[in-house]
């Protein structure tokens, strides 16, 4: 008897300890959700843009191709572009990571790295524009009036915290 509880024992620590390591490893591939506002926090840039080129430019160890895409600024929403200033982004083939193709026209949360832009949150900060102008993937339910809404929600509330740190800061050098 002693010896049929402890095979159930030890056959059900395995069958934790293989499900505890596919959730752990799985976790990785899993979407995060970020809201708009998070997503506009985080971004240097906000546009509509239409998508020039995509080019892969190399291969990492781990198999995925780094990707070269041109898009040209279509309506700039935050940041310091100008329509038709041609950005360059670099986007990698990993699962949740932002892909594009030629001709698609999208409106992109940027985050400025070095000489070009990284789409903030991969597929979260990708939101397709279709012919119809409804905003899709991420950007389901929302359009780009909500957008220039958050925008300048967020701004004002960036513009509120700085008056308040600059009033606390005042009135610790009034103090001393």
């Amino acid at each position: 008897m002693n010896n049929i509880y402890r095979k159930t024992i030890h056959g059900l620590s395995l069958c934790l300890l293989f499900f505890a390591v596919f959730i752990i490893s799985s976790a990785d591939a899993m979407i995060r959700d970020i809201s708009l506002n998070e997503l506009i926090k985080r971004s240097d840039v906000v546009a509509v843009v239409d998508v020039l080129a995509v080019k892969s430019v190399g291969t990492l160890p781990s198999g995925a191709q780094v990707v070269a895409n041109l898009v040209k600024v279509n309506e700039p929403l935050k940041g310091n572009v100008a329509i038709g200033e041609k950005l360059k982004l670099k986007t990698r083939t990993v699962e949740d990571n932002a892909s594009f193709k030629k001709g698609q026209k999208v409106l992109l949360f940027l985050k400025k790295v070095d000489n070009y832009f990284e789409v903030v949150s991969g597929i979260a900060g990708t939101w397709p524009i279709e012919e119809d102008g409804n905003l899709y993937g991420y950007g389901t339910g929302n359009n780009i009036a909500d957008v220039r809404k958050a925008i300048e929600s967020v701004e004002s509330e960036k513009k509120e915290d700085s008056k308040e740190e600059s009033k606390s800061e005042s009135k610790i050098l009034i103090s001393i």
